[in-house]
């Protein structure tokens, strides 16, 4: 990633594609890799038997989806700064 100082608008353009660039990579690998297996096993025969290992599965899975939400949350934060940059919230009189 390229060495920009904080708070420039250069800053927040190759971070917000940087963000957006990781999560199409992570929903790319979501789609391709995660999803297959979790289509096969989540049955009614799985929530049957929920135990330790199903739990503990369920945490792993857990931490899957908050990744790409922490991304998309990066995302619109830099869009958000891009978006209002140099906007002050002061009065007339400040």
């Amino acid at each position: 990633m390229l060495k920009f100082d904080k708070n420039t608008i250069p800053y927040h353009i190759t971070n917000l594609i940087f963000y957006i660039f990781t999560l199409a990579v992570i929903a790319l690998i979501y789609v391709y890799v995660f999803y297959p297996p979790l289509a096969d096993v989540a049955t009614q025969e799985f929530f049957e038997g929920f135990g330790l290992r199903e739990f503990g599965g369920l945490l792993f899975f857990l931490l899957l989806i908050i990744t790409p939400l922490l991304v998309l949350y990066g995302a619109i934060y830099h869009l958000f700064r891009l978006i209002n940059f140099n906007r002050t919230e002061g009065t007339t009189s400040q």
